[in-house]
């Protein structure tokens, strides 16, 4: 692994990302201002806020962890969010619990943790696809491992300074990492 990927790993599996990019990216993703011609040929044209009263009772149900937020989401989020609870409504009732999950944990977050987040979105985004594997690779070890010796490994992993973190990650490239969601607690 790269030196510079040692790190990154590190980073990553310690924030719990790596369960799933791209539900993350559907449900954390920065919106993108819209480009002054796609508003000026009528396309991604600013959006009014929606009311909560206005979506759908399923669009509702699904959006349910974030109701009590949906009134300070920008409107392009609350318009983006409702589109996809109306595909997410027709996903498998196994997917649609763990959007309901991610969603709930993503409501139980501090702004900052929000932050963090989106910014570890955007840098694993940013890692080649090599890299990309590798992290998930080792993020899928460490959920395979049984519910103690994450717990153990994890307490390990935070009592450590930053620095001896990073000097672990680079001597066990093999190794699982410890992960731990923003705003969640144990497995």
């Amino acid at each position: 692994m790269a030196r510079t990927a040692a790190p990154l790993l590190a980073l990553f599996a310690a924030a719990g990302l790596l369960a799933a990019p791209r539900a993350l990216a559907q449900t954390t993703a920065a919106i993108p201002a819209p480009s002054a011609s796609r508003v000026a040929a009528g396309i991604d044209s600013p959006k009014q806020p929606l009311a909560w009263s206005s979506l759908s009772p399923s669009q509702q149900r699904v959006l349910a962890p974030v109701q009590d937020q949906w009134d300070q989401m920008h409107p392009a989020r609350q318009q983006r969010l409702a589109e996809h609870a109306d595909h997410w409504a027709t996903l498998p009732p196994q997917r649609q619990q763990q959007i309901h999950e991610r969603l709930t944990r993503w409501a139980n977050m501090t702004p900052q943790q929000r932050q963090q987040l989106r910014e570890n979105a955007r840098a694993f985004h940013d890692l080649t696809p090599e890299q990309r594997a590798r992290v998930r690779a080792a993020f899928e070890r460490f959920r395979s491992l049984p519910p103690d010796e994450r717990k153990a490994l994890r307490e390990r992993w935070h009592a450590m300074p930053p620095a001896q973190r990073m000097r672990w990650a680079d001597g066990h490239p093999g190794q699982p990492l410890p992960a731990r969601p923003p705003g969640r607690r144990g497995h």
